[in-house]
């Protein structure tokens, strides 16, 4: 019987330089390549009493500060940044050496550009910055920015185009999404998301928050293939993700 044995990595420097390898994006993928971050339990669960940091494994918590050090731009929705307590973005002391320049930019997507968004980007200086809908109302971009918040327009027309333009312009290669699962699901319809960096937790929740990794108002099966996966002596699934994509 062929049996197949995964890799096992911890957090010695073998180990890490295998790490930072199995992340690197697939060749030939278009750049800038966006790629989502995301971590749930065995059955699916993305959140725990509404937050993703409950599921976390300290070799989640590597992979994850890994893709921050290989990122250069940061997407996440509005609704994460709020629940999760956002701030600038940190280059994690183990990857330093791998990243010479400063951490990414946080772009914050928002709908609405609400005053909770408006008031949390605006504590956090500079690197927190907003990515509004396109057609968000003037006086709501007024009031960001009166507030001191750096403000960014999407373009009209198509998710996948508009959000590679905003890309294009901060001159970034490669870029993380980290959630949340809504805007997960429009991303992934829309054939914006590249490749899928999945963390998968050595539990099963029962119970609790009712929440998913992608979710949306039509059903969408999005083809994908395993790039790359191992896994750690405490436990956990940590996988890399291609979508399958004819754009004929």
């Amino acid at each position: 019987m062929h049996t197949t044995r995964l890799t096992v990595l911890d957090d010695d420097p073998a180990s890490l330089d295998t790490l930072w390898a199995a992340l690197d994006p697939e060749p030939g993928l278009a750049v800038p390549c966006i790629r989502a971050v995301m971590i749930s339990s065995v059955d699916g669960t993305t959140t725990v009493d509404g937050h993703s940091g409950g599921l976390g494994t300290p070799t989640d918590k590597l992979v994850y500060d890994a893709m921050r050090a290989r990122a250069d731009l940061i997407l996440v929705g509005s609704g994460t940044v709020l629940a999760e307590d956002y701030g600038p973005a940190r280059t994690s002391a183990v990857w330093a050496d791998r990243r010479p320049g400063p951490p990414p930019v946080v772009l914050v997507l928002s709908r609405n550009l609400s005053d909770a968004v408006i008031e949390h980007c605006a504590r956090t200086g500079n690197g927190l910055q907003v990515l509004a809908a396109h057609g968000v109302p003037a006086d709501r971009l007024e009031e960001a920015r009166e507030q001191g918040v750096t403000v960014h327009v999407l373009d009209p027309g198509p998710l996948r185009s508009s959000i590679r333009s905003i890309a294009s312009h901060f001159g970034a290669n490669e870029v993380a999404f980290e959630g949340g699962p809504r805007l997960l699901g429009a991303l992934l319809r829309e054939g914006a998301i590249d490749e899928l960096i999945l963390s998968v937790a050595p539990e099963l929740i029962v119970g609790g928050d009712d929440s998913s990794l992608a979710t949306g108002p039509v059903i969408t099966r999005v083809p994908m293939r395993v790039a790359a996966a191992f896994t750690c002596p405490r436990g956990g699934l940590y996988t890399r993700w291609v979508i399958s994509r004819n754009d004929g």
